[in-house]
């Protein structure tokens, strides 16, 4: 049955679907179970048959409509465009005076393929002239659009983009405002919840269809279109603001709010609401889309046909520096941000005292949440020096507010590791979650030391304290590491941990080779300055190589 369904819709697919079965099957669909009435307490769940046969004829209307898009009337592809986006951010479903009862929502699959068409859409339409009508609109065409207005009668409509973001913003905001009124039914704001994390899924998608991640057959047009949008998206046109500064400013706007909300309720409760982390963890990973933006599409550096930024893919990920442009320094460079930002992932971080205590859901939502802040603070500490900044001074209290929050994290979690030794072992998802972190720590600090270089750092009034970290992390790993081997016998194979701390360890020495290798003290600067750097990395460091050198050995023989 599966194959021949498969088969069916791919031939109704090729041939244009002219009698439009696609749209009208996703409306009957929906409509029979409920999913396009004014109550979400009439939906019933889909089956899975159900389910596969929307994703397709979704992802087939998306697909008729991009390749025949002048055979459509522009009031008609509006409106297709507009009731995907509201089916997939579950605005069809859910409406806001839903009691207490639980709310059926469509499968993220479903619910992601018509994001992802809403952002095609939207993406196709979006430079001045793509949008115009190539038909007179038809009476069947006239039909199936009023048909599918009717579908949804409270359905948003939305014009131009600037109206895309302004509608988005009051969606990702409306959780923080409606927990705020304690008498608002805790259900009503899980469901703007459920509302704000699609409408971030569908900001990322947006986002995402811009870079260049999709090939040009996929929209049956030549390369050019793909820069042309990519140049408006991230220009603006004629005076318009544009999409890019626009999606960050919404996801800045979202993080401040998230950042707020969980500081003032940083309760047990809170913090275990598998609601509230799925969506803090989408906004966050909005604004890290925005963040690695690639400047510049019409330098021809972009390679639509792979979905890949070449320069970014052969220089290797771990030594990307950023370059936003001087506007965007308002929201980014923000010290007492970045401090508020570090307060959030030590509260939603899983410690060790309390992990044993968390359910494995909660637990692993909480992880997923904490990782992306540790890569957007990763993004954050590779800001290069640009007109971003308006001097040294100020790069230099930007670099120290990074080191600080990670310095802090790192010692918390050695503390940990001393105090609680036997629970981490026993525990292996708290142990997982602990060997990702110090990857990202280290790696971090790694990222901070080649951006901002050690004359830079050595001014710092954390420089010392930065050094012992790095050096105690380091001994720590690598006898860890030692013991470990010996329980083995020898048998690199049977290592459980010998995967991370080696990545941990190669990203440890990294950072010492880029302090000691720093041009401004291997040419021999005769600056007090340097030589106090130079003191200071020969007392912090050298023990670390004399436990390196000696724990390799070590390792090298129990192999043997």
């Amino acid at each position: 049955f599966i194959a021949i369904l498969h088969a069916s819709l791919e031939h109704v697919r090729d041939n244009g679907d002219e009698r439009y079965l696609f749209l009208r099957t996703i409306l009957e669909v929906l409509h029979s179970r409920g999913f396009l009435n004014d109550s979400a307490s009439s939906a019933a769940p889909l089956s899975g048959e159900e389910e596969q046969l929307l994703f397709h004829c979704v992802t087939g209307l998306r697909h008729v409509i991009l390749f025949r898009w002048d055979s459509f009337h522009s009031s008609l592809r509006t409106c297709v465009r507009d009731f995907l986006l509201n089916v997939g951010l579950g605005l069809s479903f859910i409406d806001s005076g839903v009691g207490p009862s639980g709310v059926v929502c469509l499968p993220r699959t479903v619910a992601m393929a018509c994001l992802s068409g809403a952002a095609s859409l939207w993406k196709r339409g979006w430079v001045a002239g793509n949008d115009s009508d190539g038909v007179q609109e038809s009476e069947e065409q006239s039909y199936v659009e009023k048909m599918t207005r009717n579908a949804i009668p409270h359905m948003q409509r939305i014009g131009k983009g600037e109206d895309l973001f302004v509608y988005l913003n009051s969606l990702l905001l409306a959780p923080f405002e409606e927990a705020m009124q304690q008498h608002q039914q805790q259900q009503l704001i899980y469901q703007k919840r459920y509302i704000g994390t699609m409408s971030a899924s569908f900001l990322s998608l947006l986002v995402g269809e811009f870079t260049g991640g999709n090939s040009s057959a996929r929209y049956n047009l030549p390369v050019e279109f793909h820069r042309s949008c990519h140049r408006v998206f991230e220009n603006g046109n004629h005076g318009d603001q544009s999409g890019l500064d626009a999606t960050l400013h919404l996801s800045m706007t979202a993080l401040s709010s998230l950042v707020g909300y969980v500081l003032n309720n940083t309760s047990s409760n809170t913090l275990q609401d598998q609601s509230l982390m799925e969506f803090g963890t989408c906004i966050i990973n909005v604004t890290f889309d925005v963040l690695s933006w690639e400047f510049g599409a019409g330098s021809n550096k972009w390679d639509f046909s792979s979905g890949a930024n070449v320069s970014a893919k052969d220089s290797g990920r771990g030594g990307v520096l950023l370059r936003p442009p001087q506007k965007w320094r308002e929201v980014l460079i923000r010290p007492d941000f970045l401090g508020a930002v570090f307060h959030v992932y030590t509260a939603v971080r899983i410690g060790v005292a309390g992990g044993n205590s968390l359910d494995s859901t909660v637990m692993q939502k909480r992880g997923r949440m904490s990782h992306q802040l540790r890569q957007l603070l990763l993004q954050l500490a590779s800001i290069a020096q640009g007109p971003i900044f308006t001097d040294q001074n100020e790069r230099g209290a930007y670099a120290g507010f990074l080191l600080d929050g990670c310095l802090n994290v790192l010692e918390t979690v050695l503390t940990e590791q001393q105090q609680h030794q036997d629970q981490l072992t026993a525990d292996s998802m708290i142990w997982e979650c602990r060997s990702t972190e110090i990857v990202d720590l280290v790696t971090m600090l790694s990222r901070i030391t080649s951006n901002f270089r050690t004359k830079l750092l050595s001014q710092l009034a954390t420089f010392q304290r930065f050094l012992s970290a790095l050096c105690a992390i380091g001994k720590w790993l690598l006898e860890s590491s030692v013991t470990e081997c010996h329980q083995a016998g020898g048998d690199f194979g049977s290592m459980e941990g010998a995967d991370w701390k080696n990545d941990a360890i190669a990203q440890i020495l990294q950072c010492s080779e880029a302090m000691a290798g720093d041009y401004w003290l291997a040419g021999g600067s005769d600056s007090q300055e340097a030589k106090a750097a130079c003191e200071s990395l020969a007392v912090s460091l050298a023990p670390l190589y004399g436990v390196h050198c000696a724990c390799r050995v070590r390792m090298a023989s129990l192999e043997e």
